[in-house]
């Protein structure tokens, strides 16, 4: 598959920052905003409600995954459960998107394109009770967060990719491919790839801000800071600042970031513990300094926002994740589908629009020739540097995963 021409989808790509901006801090604020409110809060709770403790594998289940029965000669079709806000749209027609109907054009597969997914764990409560029955969930691809393809890999629920049908793979790049959740991405392809870091505003930070300890600790920073209600970002981030990598962390030096966290918020360093609405109370000066996604923060405009973009420490590396559930009964045509979005043209026209890290080899040079100002923001474009020095989350068993957010929810309050 050779994909739609270049010119073709130069034509369509959004060339205006503003504009696509709208829908990268949506989509991440509400994805991260969700799964605060969802699994954070509920902590173990929530977990006992998904069926997690007591939760049986199904009979038969193998670390591979399950197969159903692949309908995909007969039935040219892909059933695409993903978030609102996700993918490029054409300006002039807002019901068209370039990209997915150049697929749909040239292999004559049918997608269907359901933004469902508002909430990472809500969207699991909906599938387990099929996975767990061995029923198709009547989805073929499902975009979850980095942090649930560790859980629902727990339970063997996703299958492993065939990679015949997906060629493109060996184009992820080795960053990419080096997952803690799924290394050598066997099980997930990334459809987004971001950072998170720091930002000041610089009218009330007179010094700048160059290291993630800082903002824990600085006394001109008092009562200035805001961090996230998420356990994976804020505990990250205090793993960072300790010195600690959070791709590879013990019980005992999760403890230590909890009490670092714990003495800044006793101490009255952090203003607040925020979800998707940390950019207004930033872009408004109710915080001085914030943790944030990416280029969220640039995209807003205003020049006396600054984003840090290596701390000294490094910086926190995630990704949104297309996976192929048990079941699937049109598996050969989801990995075609996989393997379209893994040219460098395409990947270049999706993330030109939704404002995201390039995880394909050519696709930053095709960026560049497609969109020069979004291919100079050093971080849709990272420096080796960046890359080097960010750190995804580690994986978690269930039991790490309940005891680790209660405790971190308990920690800020909330």
């Amino acid at each position: 598959m050779t994909g739609p021409s270049f010119e073709d989808l130069a034509r369509f790509a959004n060339r205006t920052r503003a504009r696509s901006s709208a829908a990268a801090m949506s989509r991440r604020s509400l994805l991260r905003g969700a799964t605060a409110g969802g699994l954070a809060v509920a902590g173990a709770g929530l977990l006992s409600a998904c069926g997690v403790q007591g939760h049986v594998v199904p009979p038969g289940a193998k670390a591979t995954g399950q197969a159903g029965k692949d309908y995909s000669d007969t039935e040219k079709k892909v059933v695409w459960a993903t978030w609102p806000a996700y993918i490029d749209i054409d300006d002039k027609h807002p019901d068209k998107r370039p990209t997915l109907d150049a697929f749909v054009k040239e292999s004559g597969i049918q997608v269907d394109y359901l933004e469902i997914i508002n909430d990472n764990n809500d969207f699991y409560t909906k599938v387990d009770p099929y996975l767990v029955k061995g029923i198709d969930t009547g989805y073929d691809i499902m975009v979850v967060s980095d942090y649930m393809v560790a859980k629902y890999r727990t339970y063997d629920y996703l299958q492993e990719l065939d990679l015949a049908n997906i060629p493109n793979h060996d184009k992820m790049l080795p960053s990419v491919l080096k997952d803690p959740t799924d290394p050598g991405r066997r099980f997930s392809i990334p459809w987004a790839y971001g950072f998170t870091t720091i930002a000041y505003n610089s009218k009330l930070v007179k010094q700048p801000i160059t290291s993630v300890a800082e903002i824990f600790t600085r006394p001109d920073l008092h009562g200035k800071v805001s961090l996230f209600s998420e356990m994976e970002d804020t505990a990250a981030l205090a793993l960072l600042a300790l010195g600690h990598d959070p791709e590879k962390f013990t019980d005992a030096e999760f403890n230590e970031a909890l009490e670092y966290i714990r003495k800044a918020k006793s101490s009255g360093q952090i203003r607040a513990f925020t979800g998707n609405d940390y950019l207004s109370d930033f872009q408004n000066g109710n915080t001085a300094v914030t943790m944030a996604y990416s280029g969220d923060v640039a995209q807003l405009g205003i020049d006396y926002l600054v984003t840090v973009n290596l701390p000294k420490e490094g910086l926190l590396a995630w990704s949104d994740n297309c996976v192929i559930p048990n079941f699937a009964r049109h598996k050969t045509n989801a990995e075609k589908l996989l393997n379209y979005y893994l040219q460098p043209d395409v990947a270049a026209a999706l993330d030109d629009y939704i404002d995201y890290v390039p995880v394909v080899d050519g696709a930053v040079a095709a960026l560049q020739q497609l969109d020069p100002d979004t291919a100079s923001s050093p971080l849709i474009v990272p420096t080796k540097e960046m890359e080097a020095k960010a750190h995804g989350f580690m994986a978690l068993t269930i039991a790490q995963l309940n005891d680790y957010t209660s405790r971190f929810q308990q920690t800020i309050g909330q």
